[in-house]
């Protein structure tokens, strides 16, 4: 299994990945992509964090997940 240094390297990655696919490709991609990868980020500490921590997370993810699917396609 990955260590968290491992997991946080691949979230910036791919959080880079999505800022580049949405402002040259697809909004819509990139918003998942940037949800995804903060799955990534958090997932390994997850457990540990306060209430409102994973409150705010959660609904950040929601968020980018709601702008992608409301967003018209091409």
């Amino acid at each position: 299994m990955l260590g968290n240094g491992k997991f946080q390297s691949w979230a910036y990655v791919l959080a880079a990945v999505g800022v580049i696919i949405g402002a040259l490709q697809s909004p819509r991609i990139g918003a998942i992509t940037i949800a995804l990868a903060l799955v990534l980020f958090i997932y390994p500490d997850f457990a540990a964090k306060r209430a409102i921590e994973k409150v705010i997370v959660l609904a950040l993810i929601v968020s980018l997940v709601t702008v992608a699917l409301a967003l018209p396609r091409h």
